[in-house]
């Protein structure tokens, strides 16, 4: 068996934080896959491979959208602020599932605070 890639580590990451969302869960395992995620997109981005995440910014699922545009917002920021923007205007009047609901308040934070330039 071979050892996954930065990639695929972080794609599981990814899509683990969206099942905790989804099964409301604890934020301690949220953000235990927040250290992972970040800390493969970190390493994805220093190895110049930040357009292997780039497609994911499209995904279907929203919460992989908000969380590549934070990991991707200081190497593409016109693309990740049209992500958060789309995000932002998000509601569940307008169908937004109630277990995204932190997420359109975290992408109005990160456009009204910004992301950090040593993200992630």
């Amino acid at each position: 068996m071979s050892k996954k890639d930065e990639l695929e580590l972080l794609i599981d990451a990814l899509k683990k934080r969206e099942e905790v969302l989804i099964n409301n869960q604890s934020i301690k395992k949220y953000n235990k896959y927040f250290d992972i995620m970040r800390k493969c997109a970190r390493k994805l981005i220093d190895d110049n491979r930040q357009e292997e995440i780039l497609p994911f910014l499209f995904d279907n699922s929203i919460s992989i959208q908000r969380d590549v545009a934070g990991i991707l917002f200081n190497c593409y920021p016109e693309k990740c602020t049209e992500i958060l923007q789309k995000i932002c205007n998000m509601s569940v009047r307008t169908g937004l599932p109630k277990y995204f609901s932190n997420l359109r308040l975290s992408a109005i934070m990160a456009l009204e605070k910004g992301i950090p330039k040593d993200f992630p």
